[in-house]
């Protein structure tokens, strides 16, 4: 009897230091502390499903994309009804679809729309999948399982969630479908509603750059970063416009002082949320501002600079190309 409440409470410690040790890789990954997350998690059980998703989201941050498929198809062995496994599952198949063959592709977008699907079954409150299952159906061709009447369907119920996240869905998805009716009536009611809401005219200016109305959508990003913030998504939305400000100037040609301006801002003033661009991509649109104004010595040193220190796959295939073509 004594020997069996001994192992009994043998398990429980090493339970008890196992959930601890994973709660602290996971802190120290919110941390961005990677490298400490990933030693940390790598000690512990494989049996806990939340070791392999934190692993493969730092495999992800890391670009090892193969090494992250493996960690979530482990996860979803272990706990396939957890909707962020899902979520983070439907990331990862998506990194992979955009770097994959013609052969693979579809497989890996199948992936992608199952899996975000699943992850808005399993959590139908969370407006950040569902936002993501919207913008999947918007942005794949009907071939590879967009559906722009599902992303209808998804908008009008994540406005019932969330009237500002639906609003802004709802205008991509009613440009989308060339429903200027709809689209008119949605954007005058949302001028009124969230005229001072960095989110409604940042997401407004995407839809614009999308459409190549480079002027219209910089006046939408102008408006974003001139408004006060108060929340961390109103400051994160502020500063992604400030961004744009200097990508659309990139799109556009114009402008460009002004979108060097902005990119010096969000280097020296954003906090970089997980939702936002990284800085050197703000570096590599500084070299592009440079490139277009004609001082093409300081863009190829710009460019070379970044090279060194960028471990961005994406990042390096577009800077080589911008060398090559200045050298």
């Amino acid at each position: 009897m004594k020997k069996l409440i001994l192992i009994i409470l043998l398990t429980y410690i090493v339970t008890i230091s196992s959930n601890a040790s994973i709660k602290q890789g996971i802190s120290a990954f919110k941390n961005e502390n990677l490298q400490l997350a990933k030693k940390l998690l790598l000690q512990e059980d494989n049996t806990d499903y939340k070791k392999h998703l934190y692993l493969a989201q730092i495999a992800l941050k890391d670009e090892q994309l193969d090494a992250a498929e493996e960690y979530i198809d482990e996860a979803i062995k272990l706990n396939s009804k957890n909707a962020q496994v899902q979520f983070i599952y439907g990331e990862i198949m998506g990194e992979q679809a955009e770097n994959a063959n013609v052969f693979s592709l579809m497989g890996y977008i199948k992936k992608v729309k199952e899996a975000l699907t699943t992850a808005v079954i399993l959590a139908p409150q969370n407006i950040k999948y569902r936002s993501t299952l919207i913008q999947f159906h918007i942005h794949a061709p009907a071939m590879l399982g967009g559906d722009i009447n599902e992303a209808l369907k998804q908008a009008l119920l994540l406005k019932k969630l969330n009237t500002l996240s639906g609003t802004n869905a709802l205008i991509h998805v009613y440009g989308e479908m060339n429903n200027q009716e709809k689209f008119d009536q949605t954007l005058e009611s949302a001028l009124l509603n969230f005229v001072d809401e960095p989110q409604f005219h940042y997401q407004l200016g995407l839809y614009y750059q999308k459409q190549e109305q480079y002027d219209i959508a910089l006046n939408s990003f102008r408006k974003a970063a001139s408004l006060t913030t108060i929340t961390n998504e109103q400051q994160n939305a502020k500063y992604s416009a400030i961004f744009q400000i200097g990508h659309t100037s990139t799109l556009s040609g114009r402008n460009l002082n002004e979108g060097e301006a902005a990119l010096n801002q969000y280097l020296n003033e954003a906090v970089i949320s997980s939702s936002m661009v990284k800085k050197f991509w703000a570096k590599f649109r500084l070299a592009n501002i440079a490139e277009a104004k004609g001082e093409k010595e300081k863009a190829k040193k710009l460019y070379i600079k970044l090279i060194q220190v960028t471990t961005d796959k994406k990042l390096q295939k577009q800077v080589h190309k911008r060398i090559k073509k200045l050298s």
